[in-house]
């Protein structure tokens, strides 16, 4: 258009949908991804995920096969060599032990050389080892010396035993043995829990409470527990 003067008038006015104007209808969607992009996105996430599965999945098998059997099992490696090697060397040096410390016999009805060993100033008596105490000591003295020892205060088993057990004291004194009335029932016990059986050893002397039990020869006496004589330890002899 022109003016008065017949200049031309330029009509700068932005168009609608401009850069500063709403955006046509058919334009809403030109800030957002585009349809394809988003399904490929969603693609890709899908495929990820299953190869995560697939790793994890792979990981628990890898694991499941390198689990050791079990013992006994017939899988590979279920035996230890270093185990075997061990039970080898083991053997190896009971039987040198054997050879060294045991005299030759013919091997016993229930198997093994029959070959026993006790420590170093015990005696051995069939199963069992025998310390014959020095000095003397209360009956709870004698029993806390046999336990420093390792053992017990002698348990005697039968009349047999009690015969065998003169060559160690030879009869000249009385010994503490691991008998005592500790009940009020007045029942002789050993140490191990058991019942005096009286009807095979029977006790000369009273039962009652402060009364423990010693062997004279191939006799057992009650003397009171706080009495000062020698003692007798035993413990298991030891097989080879």
């Amino acid at each position: 258009m022109e003016d008065e003067e017949g200049y031309t008038v330029l009509n700068l006015r932005p168009k609608q949908g401009g850069l500063d104007g709403p955006s046509s209808p058919g334009n809403q969607g030109s800030r957002q991804c585009p349809v394809w992009l988003q399904v490929a996105l969603g693609a890709g996430n899908l495929i990820l995920s299953v190869l995560l599965l697939a790793v994890f999945v792979s990981h628990l098998v890898s694991e499941k096969g390198q689990t050791p059997a079990a013992p006994g099992s017939d899988g590979a490696g279920s035996r230890d060599p270093s185990t075997a090697e061990c039970s080898a060397r083991l053997e190896r040096f009971r039987s040198q032990l054997s050879q060294r410390l045991c005299h030759p016999s013919p091997p016993s009805p229930a198997g093994g050389s029959g070959c026993k060993l006790c420590p170093t100033d015990w005696q051995l008596r069939g199963d069992k080892c025998y310390w014959v105490g020095r000095g003397s000591k209360t009956w709870s003295e004698s029993r806390t010396d046999c336990s420093a020892r390792g053992s017990q205060l002698l348990v005697i088993r039968d009349r047999e035993e009690l015969e065998s057990l003169q060559a160690l004291t030879r009869g000249i004194s009385l010994f503490w043995v691991g008998l005592s009335v500790p009940s009020p029932e007045k029942a002789w016990t050993w140490l191990d829990g058991s019942r005096l059986d009286q009807t095979q050893l029977p006790v000369s002397g009273p039962a009652e409470g402060n009364r423990c039990g010693t062997v004279w020869g191939n006799q057992i006496h009650s003397e009171t527990c706080s009495s000062a004589f020698q003692w007798i330890c035993q413990r298991d002899a030891v097989p080879l």
